[in-house]
């Protein structure tokens, strides 16, 4: 958190207001997630739990993503 967006799979839309595990919002939703907060975020947003969205085709010197799988 806090040195780059990471874009997400997650969907934004409302979270559920039903207990759920591991929330993915609504697929058709505004947009695909970012999280964590970038370099120009106050203190207060560098933190796994902050979400925005924005259009798949932006660019912007503090979005990016991170390469992770399960393991088998």
């Amino acid at each position: 958190s806090g040195n780059v967006w990471e874009w997400v799979w997650d969907w934004y839309g409302e979270y559920s207001s039903d207990p759920v595990v591991n929330p993915t919002g609504i697929y058709s939703a505004s947009g695909p997630v970012i999280r964590g907060g970038g370099w120009p975020s106050a203190p207060g947003g560098l933190r796994s739990a902050e979400r925005s969205n924005v259009n798949p085709g932006d660019r912007d010197g503090y979005i990016g993503f991170r390469l992770s799988r399960i393991s088998p």
